[in-house]
């Protein structure tokens, strides 16, 4: 993913500044010399290390773009280490633009469904044989925009069903198979019509592409941001 970001923000006209790595890891001093000079950092890091990183933006009041996941859990200590701060840090689980616009609709869609009763939903995702997380962090995401949309659906099942399942459980299953980057589809069945809504990943670019269009928005700004932010800037009104 560094790779892939510094050559498109190259493209783009941007200069690398600074770069850091698992033999070059971020340091730990109280100035902002490592990445002086940048406006703004993309950070495709580790879990383990990334809420020390996004401490470290922080204290710098460093803007930062933040690719990594598996830190969620330690959201309500970031929240409150950005808010301490004068820093912009936006973070997504999966910076895709694709994915970012089919988040927002699903927003605007469930309230709609709440009329629809007819309507079952269901979520199922593919990825390749390397993926580490099952379900994906993506699909977590776009299941709990249904779940706090949908009162009809009050919780998630990810695991296989040998009976009938609960009516009131959003089902969300995974697939391991090949070289898949990343497919995302949700389900939408009545008695009289299916609507399917489907996000297929053509290349890892495409994730470099969304982070650097996020790094591109966040500076001049102050707090914790996620893509959903970049879009609504951009609606009319």
């Amino acid at each position: 993913m560094g790779q892939a970001v510094e050559r498109l923000a190259t493209e783009r006209g941007h200069e690398i500044v600074a770069r850091f790595n698992s033999e070059q890891p971020l340091p730990d001093d109280e100035t902002n010399e490592a990445v002086q000079g940048a406006e703004v950092v993309i950070d495709f890091s580790l879990p383990d290390v990334a809420v020390e990183h996004i401490t470290q933006y922080s204290r710098w009041n460093q803007p930062a773009v933040i690719g990594t996941t598996g830190w969620y859990d330690e959201m309500d200590t970031v929240k409150d280490v950005v808010a301490a701060s004068k820093a912009a840090i936006l973070y997504a689980p999966n910076f895709s633009m694709g994915v970012a616009l089919l988040a927002r609709a699903l927003r605007t869609l469930t309230p709609l469904l709440e009329h629809l009763p007819d309507y079952d939903t269901a979520l199922h995702e593919t990825h390749h044989t390397g993926k580490v997380d099952s379900p994906s962090g993506t699909a977590l995401m776009l299941a709990n925009i249904v779940l706090d949309g949908l009162s009809r659906k009050t919780h998630l099942d990810t695991e296989t069903q040998h009976q009938c399942i609960d009516p009131e459980a959003l089902h969300v299953t995974s697939a391991r198979l090949g070289h898949v980057i990343g497919t995302h589809t949700l389900y939408l069945d009545s008695p009289f019509d299916e609507l399917t809504l489907t996000h297929r990943a053509k290349n890892r670019e495409g994730f470099a592409y969304g982070a650097i269009t996020a790094a591109e928005w966040l500076p001049g700004r102050q707090g914790l941001f996620t893509l959903d932010d970049v879009l609504a800037d951009w609606l009319p009104g």
